[in-house]
């Protein structure tokens, strides 16, 4: 079963069409296979029962000549004083002989058989005999076998007499009288496939405002002010945009009155904090005064992170081509100054459009984790033609995969490896999360491949 919409739409409508044009077409044929076979046998039985009626008015002295003036290449009459006889590989014509029988008067013998023109030397004979009499129409019915074909069955019938003789009727059946008609099929093929890329077409107009819809969904992911859809399609197509797009403008406003009420709270707390700087130069403790300056910093540095997480998505920066190897480089230069050891594994990556300072954050954020918890940063990439995967693998002990998603949570600490005297404030990795979700893409933790842990960052192509 297709994935798609448009392909499961467009497999149904094939499967309705041929169903649908196969079926009339069988019954076509089969009703023009039957018209065929009653017209041909009505005309043919009421030709002999003609005959028959006609000859038995008739002095037996006077027979022969009216038989021969019956008779024509198509309609072989004969008298003799016994019945044809049957071929091996005749069949029976029950029909024919009904309606002869139906004709004729009550009584009267008769012997009906379709009998194959092969199996028939005398049909053939008669057929040549009578459509081949000279060389030029020899090449005319040669060049044109198609329509001048020998039959391939023919009708034979015996009627006795009053007299007792026997009247013998010879009849071809022309070959092709119940073939399948060739041009007629071909039209309805032809006419079927016009259907079906007409149907094609139609069905690709309407899924369209679909496929525009879940591309918007992918756009509104990175960038929230992506400009809303044209309502337009069928009533349930623009019902749906609609709400999508109302949708999205509510999610804007919401962001922004939340940027609005973070900017008030780092402003609100960022005074006070200054004021108690100020005040905490005026202690005479110096011991006191050096743990109040701790715990301001831990405070500032708390609010910092929080107001940073939760702007993860709302980067006004705009998305450019990223050299991403240059990138990386940067940022292990960087860790080398600060005497961290990060070793990164280089390959032929594709320049990637995204957010240059939201990524080099990002993947700080996931270095400096690595460093702090797990002593050094591996860092390893891997591509494709719809995702680029940055992976950084550190050297600790790793953590029990039960508690691989809660390292996500805001503030979440681990007793074994994460107290506060090892920094940080437990919101690095769920900046690093928001960041990837921003560009569409995401970040995941795993066990590493010996010891430690990977973040596994995904960004889409």
């Amino acid at each position: 079963m297709p994935r798609s919409l448009f392909g499961r739409l467009t497999l149904i409508l094939i499967i309705g069409l041929l169903f649908t044009q196969l079926f009339s077409t069988g019954l076509l044929l089969k009703d023009r296979v039957n018209v065929i076979r009653e017209n041909t046998g009505v005309q043919l039985i009421q030709r002999v029962a003609s005959l028959v009626y006609l000859l038995e008015e008739t002095q037996s002295a006077e027979r022969a000549h009216i038989v021969r003036a019956f008779s024509t290449p198509q309609f072989r009459a004969s008298l003799s004083d016994a019945p044809l006889e049957l071929d091996k590989g005749a069949l029976p014509a029950n029909h024919l002989e009904m309606l002869l029988k139906q004709a004729l008067p009550e009584g009267t013998a008769i012997q009906v058989a379709i009998n194959p023109i092969e199996r028939n030397r005398e049909l053939e004979k008669s057929y040549w005999r009578e459509h081949r009499k000279d060389s030029r129409e020899r090449r005319y019915i040669e060049s044109r076998p198609s329509r001048f074909r020998p039959p391939r069955s023919g009708f034979q019938a015996s009627i006795q007499l009053s007299d007792g003789g026997w009247l013998n009727i010879l009849r071809p059946i022309p070959a092709g009288v119940e073939e399948w008609p060739y041009r007629l099929l071909t039209y309805l093929g032809v006419l079927l496939i016009s259907i079906i890329l007409l149907s094609l077409l139609a069905v690709r107009w309407v899924t369209r405002p679909l496929g525009t819809l879940a591309e918007a969904a992918q756009n509104i992911g990175k960038d929230i002010t992506y400009p809303p859809l044209s309502e337009s399609g069928p009533r349930e197509v623009r019902r749906a945009v609609k709400a999508f797009n109302t949708m999205q403008e509510r999610l804007r406003r919401y962001i922004e009155d939340r940027s609005r009420v973070l900017a008030a709270v780092s402003h609100d707390l960022k005074t006070p904090i200054t004021r108690l700087r100020l005040r905490l130069a005026l202690l005479k403790d110096e011991e006191l005064q050096t743990r109040f300056e701790k715990d301001l910093d831990d405070m500032e540095q708390m609010v910092h992170a929080t107001l940073d997480y939760l702007r993860g998505t709302e980067s006004k920066e705009k998305p450019v081509q990223i050299n991403i190897i240059g990138l990386l480089e940067s940022l292990q230069d960087d860790a080398g100054e600060l005497g961290w050891e990060v070793n990164l594994s280089k390959a032929n990556i594709a320049p990637y459009t995204g957010r240059p300072l939201a990524l080099k954050r990002c993947l700080m954020n996931l270095i400096e984790n690595a460093v702090r918890y797990g002593k050094a940063a591996e860092i390893r990439l891997e591509e494709s033609q719809e995702r680029l995967t940055i992976i950084i693998a550190d050297r600790g002990e790793g953590v029990p995969e039960a508690e691989l998603e809660g390292l996500f949570d805001p503030f979440y600490r681990r007793e074994e490896s994460r107290a506060r005297e090892t920094g940080g404030t437990g919101l690095g990795l769920g900046i690093a999360r928001n960041i990837a979700r921003a560009h569409g893409g995401d970040v995941i933790l795993r066990k590493g491949r010996s010891t430690g842990l990977e973040a596994v960052v995904t960004l889409p192509r």
